[in-house]
């Protein structure tokens, strides 16, 4: 027998897939045993090779591949373990690693406590063992996944560290409370936002004022190392983080989770899910931004409002909307508009190359000038009019669309419930009699326990939408509270248009403006009532 025959690896493997026994397959008790069978078969240890924390579904651990580096080497004759499971969870990787890559480099595979010896055969079991451990792995995953969708549903966060502005509290590490001095910086940026500052100019303005970006606060006021930082330039903002705080819903209250997950239980790479699917709960802790100015931020950032050509901020930019198309109008600059400042055209049209028979849309030119005095003669006229409660509820209601869209979608989600109701009942009768495995039972229920969950919430939450009455009510009093921020005014602000409308439609003109007989149809839809007569 050569040296290199008795020179042997240890390896120890430990990670969350390896559930509620973790004290016995501890990284010190593996390390322990397999010294001890080490020292009694007379194997000389060459190196040991500890991955903790690392899933065995997970072939990419970095001590196991620097095991496999030094049996390539030569330096390696036989790998002890403490069962198979720790040389891992994936049944192909480790069918490869047994039946393959050991035997074709001349080393042992010697797993303790299954009796598995390469070196002496009959080693029929192993194939077996390693299925069972990847199905044991596959039943972790389960119920890591379902436990993390139920947290999801109650609003509970369970982020390893609280977002800029809050800190975990300290009685409950699911909940968070405010941190009033990081609070203050966020307000900071909404506000900055809020007054029309783009994302680069907060950030500018953030370093200028020598404000310490978020992990370097962190570190410096908790010693938390959430992420890395240059230590050299503690107070340089970017403005991709500036626009993360700003899209957050955080920090109105609200926990949103279910934002990604891994593909599956052996594939770790993260898929993001659609917005749809995100779960949301609301007021599970103190907001630090006003939901209307939040609201008014998110506007702000679905366009970028630049000078145009004629050296000008756009007022109307990503508020005007082609009726036919539902494309943007975009700025032209044009003298031969009215009042020379140019005017709007449909964007489809405006960037279309084919032929005029072959347009996918007209022109729906409206000049600068008319828009901007249309608009403050008619948000003028909604300031003045001093309307009533009742009377905003009375011009909302003849919105309403007859066919509630949502009214169906609700009563298709109540069906589901039903069905669920059935499916759990057939199944836990079916436990009881014992007509399937308690596995089987534990996977089926929590399946369907969390979608009968996430369902009960999206219900409760959709009833409290479809309450008609209430909600015109609710939005009566958001636009009236709106209209009232304002007095009759000589001059039209991007603030103004902000708060008070939610898009205009502009139609295409119909007549002869050289004959005096053009026509055109501009409708205004504002913010929370709509169309108003």
């Amino acid at each position: 027998m050569n040296q290199r025959e008795i020179t042997a690896a240890i390896y120890c493997r430990l990670s969350r897939d390896d559930g509620g026994d973790t004290e016995s397959n501890s990284i010190g008790t593996q390390r322990d045993m397999l010294q001890e069978y080490a020292q009694n078969q007379g194997f000389l240890v060459y190196n040991e090779y500890v991955d903790d924390g690392w899933s065995g579904t997970n072939f990419e651990r970095p001590s196991f591949k620097r095991l496999v580096e030094d049996i390539e080497a030569g330096f390696i004759g036989a790998v002890l373990v403490k069962d198979l499971s720790r040389l891992g969870r994936n049944n192909a990787l480790v069918a490869y690693y047994t039946e393959m890559f050991f035997p074709d480099n001349s080393v042992r595979l010697i797993a303790l406590n299954d009796s598995i010896d390469t070196g002496k055969g009959d080693n029929e079991i192993m194939a077996f063992k390693s299925v069972i451990n990847e199905y044991y792995a596959r039943d972790i995953s389960k119920k890591i996944r379902s436990s993390r969708r139920i947290q999801a549903i109650k609003g509970e966060y369970y982020g390893a560290f609280a977002p800029y502005g809050y800190i975990k509290n300290p009685d409950n590490r699911r909940k968070l409370i405010v941190d009033e001095e990081a609070a203050e910086v966020v307000r900071t940026m909404f506000n900055m936002a809020a007054d029309g500052l783009g994302t680069y100019q907060i950030a500018r303005r953030l370093t200028e004022a020598r404000i310490l970006v978020p992990s370097a606060y962190k570190f410096q006021k908790y010693g938390q190392k959430e992420h890395k930082f240059d230590e050299n330039f503690p107070y340089d903002w970017n403005q991709a983080t500036v626009r993360n705080f700003l899209i957050s819903r955080i920090y109105l209250g609200t926990v949103v989770s279910h934002k990604q997950s891994t593909k599956s239980f052996k594939n770790k790479k993260m898929v993001r899910h659609p917005v749809s699917d995100w779960i949301a709960v609301e007021n599970m802790h103190e907001g630090i931004i006003d939901p209307d100015q939040f609201e008014r931020v998110q506007r702000q950032m679905t366009f970028k409002n630049r000078e145009n050509s004629m050296k000008k901020l756009n007022l109307f930019a990503g508020i005007l909307t082609c009726a036919d198309c539902g494309s943007r109008l975009n700025f032209h600059a044009s003298t031969q508009s009215k009042g020379k400042e140019g005017r709007f055209l449909c964007n489809r049209y405006r960037h279309s190359n084919m032929s005029a028979t072959e347009r996918k849309c007209t022109i729906h030119s409206v000049a600068y000038r008319t828009m901007y005095d249309l608009t403050l003669d008619r948000l003028n006229s909604v300031i003045s009019a001093n309307l009533t409660e009742d009377e905003v509820v009375e011009r909302i209601g003849r919105n309403r669309a007859a066919d509630n869209l949502a009214e169906k979608k609700l009563a298709k989600m109540r069906q589901r419930e039903n069905e669920l109701r059935t499916i759990i009942r057939k199944i836990v009768e079916q436990n009881a009699l014992g007509d399937i495995t308690p596995t089987t039972f534990a996977d089926l229920y929590g399946g369907y326990k969390a979608e009968q969950d996430s369902l009960y919430a999206k219900i409760r939450a959709m009833e409290q939408e479809t309450a008609a009455e209430d909600r015109d009510r609710g939005n009566a009093r958001k636009f009236l509270e709106a209209v009232r921020k304002y007095t009759v005014a000589r001059e039209l602000t991007r603030e103004m248009l902000l708060d008070l409308i939610e898009t205009i439609i502009v139609h295409e003109a119909t007549g002869d403006s050289r004959k005096r007989t053009r026509e055109q149809v501009i409708d205004f839809h504002y913010r929370f009532a709509g169309k108003l007569d």
